[in-house]
């Protein structure tokens, strides 16, 4: 079971009436384990979860992680003056392949709240203007028939009874902080301390000491008595036929082509221009064999050059992220591939209305991979296209 873990980054209180009003961010995909109620007497449900990376940004560490285990069970060894085989399931649960999938993941994670800050730009509640009063305008006069006192009362009335929302509407899609790219740490050595931390916990919990055995029993009962949980035994980051970068990146070019192609199609139908949400047109890679009637590539060079800020009620600066990432290696390509691999799908539920099928929400979010979201991604834009062909209007 997969779900999203969510961050609140605003919330306002109404002492009126009790409610609190709030500004939810999604953040990362997480994978639920356990879910139950606990204590006995709480109406909350607890429950163990997982941050859960793709497949892809899990095997850039893959290689990284095998070191690491070598590394410390090397250390290890000459610390305790035991000589133990590294490739002995039995013997070393650290050699077992999972062990080393959670390391990897471990990695992930960790490169993933390193990149947060400059990846999701807090969005914040702002009162919308109020409206004049015009209640008192409605007040019954003396020279009012009582057919017109009757009709002010119950369109004051009305107007008592409306409860607008007080705040502006947010944009679903999150913008990436321009400002917060700079102060980002260096992603080697967070991630070469992650999975020091993690194998070193991951020995301790394998040897307890008594003092954990203790405890451990007394908390038997409790969702979870470890701080690692089972990886999932399906995971494809060790398989020989692992998906290259790419062969994402390559998908990736075929999906911008194919919602290229896509907006043209609109646009010749409603005889209109088609816009992309600008925080979309952040995340197109620069390339140089877009095709020469390839529209996106302008649109975003134009938000580029324009240097003005983006959204409605909540304003930004546009970030381009390939132009941020050639001047360092502080973010890969890949986190932004993984990105739009997600926030495609935004675009195309405003267009199930032309009959393609779709998969749902909790369909996408189970998918392990960035290729995988992408390609059916690109199989749902080019159902619509083949749609829109046909309605295209006939010249006579």
């Amino acid at each position: 079971l997969y779900g999203t873990l969510l961050r609140i980054t605003d919330r306002r209180f109404h002492d009126e009436d009790g409610r609190i009003v709030l500004a939810v961010q999604a953040i990362e995909k997480i994978r639920i384990h356990n879910v139950s109620s606990k204590p006995v007497t709480s109406p909350y449900l607890c429950t163990d979860v997982q941050l859960s990376p793709d497949d892809e940004l899990m095997r850039m560490y893959f290689d990284k992680a095998l070191m690491s285990r070598s590394s410390f069970l090397s250390s290890h060894d000459a610390n305790s003056g035991e000589n133990v085989d590294e490739n002995d399931d039995n013997n070393n649960p650290l050699s077992n392949p999972l062990a080393v999938s959670g390391a990897a993941r471990a990695a992930a994670v960790a490169d993933s709240l390193r990149c947060r800050q400059f990846e999701c730009l807090p969005i914040f509640l702002e009162e919308k203007p109020k409206r004049p009063n015009n209640i008192d305008a409605l007040e019954a006069k003396p020279s009012d028939s009582n057919a017109t006192k009757k009709v002010k009362d119950a369109i004051r009335k009305q107007e008592q009874a409306k409860k607008a929302d007080a705040y502006m509407s947010v944009v679903q899609l999150m913008n990436y902080d321009k400002f917060a790219f700079g102060s980002l740490n260096d992603a080697e050595s967070v991630t070469t301390q992650s999975l020091e931390t993690y194998w070193k916990n991951l020995a301790r919990a394998q040897t307890p000491s008594a003092d954990e055995e203790d405890f451990s029993s007394e908390t038997e009962n409790s969702s979870s008595s470890s701080l690692f949980l089972p990886e999932p035994s399906s995971s494809s980051i060790m398989s020989s036929s692992s998906t290259s970068v790419e062969a994402v990146q390559m998908m990736e070019y075929h999906l911008w082509r194919s919602l290229d192609n896509m907006l043209r199609l609109l646009s010749m139908i409603s005889s209109a221009t088609v816009p992309l949400p600008s925080q979309l047109m952040g995340l197109l890679p620069k390339r140089n064999d877009w095709p020469k009637d390839f529209l996106l590539e302008g649109a975003a060079s134009s938000l580029v050059n324009s240097g003005g800020d983006i959204g409605t009620s909540f304003k930004s600066p546009f970030v381009r992220v390939d132009e941020i990432g050639e001047i360092s290696s502080k973010y890969a390509s890949l986190r932004r591939v993984h990105r739009l691999s997600f926030v495609i799908w935004m675009l195309l539920d405003g267009l199930s209305i032309t009959g393609t099928d779709f998969p749902s929400r909790s369909d996408v979010l189970k998918m392990s991979s960035i290729l995988v979201r992408l390609e059916a991604a690109k199989q749902t834009i080019d159902g619509v296209n083949d749609i829109l062909k046909q309605l295209i209007p006939k010249k006579d």
